[in-house]
């Protein structure tokens, strides 16, 4: 497993899911996008596992370093905790 970031902030949109930020940096290795399993390490102790759905596009006025994701619909806002810790099951 490879960490890739800590959540700071869960969106819920309705067509799309939870949108996962900051999301994955910009120069992060291997390079990942949607289908690649993941997994949050939340501060509770609690693990879940999912899938990205599909990276964001997110218009702040300003660049941004990172890329914001959707995942897997089924994992709902509630099971994610701000300040999880998000790794790449699979880093091959």
């Amino acid at each position: 497993m490879k960490f890739i970031e800590k959540v700071e902030d869960i969106f819920n949109i309705s067509s799309r899911g939870c949108v996962i930020v900051p999301g994955i940096p910009y120069s992060f290795e291997p390079k990942i996008g949607s289908g690649v399993k993941i997994q949050f390490h939340n501060p509770s102790g609690s693990i879940i596992t999912t899938t990205i759905e599909g990276l964001e596009i997110v218009n702040r006025g300003k660049p941004m370093n990172h890329a914001p994701f959707s995942v897997d619909k089924t994992t709902k806002k509630s099971e994610i905790e701000l300040g999880a810790k998000i790794y790449l099951i699979n880093d091959e």
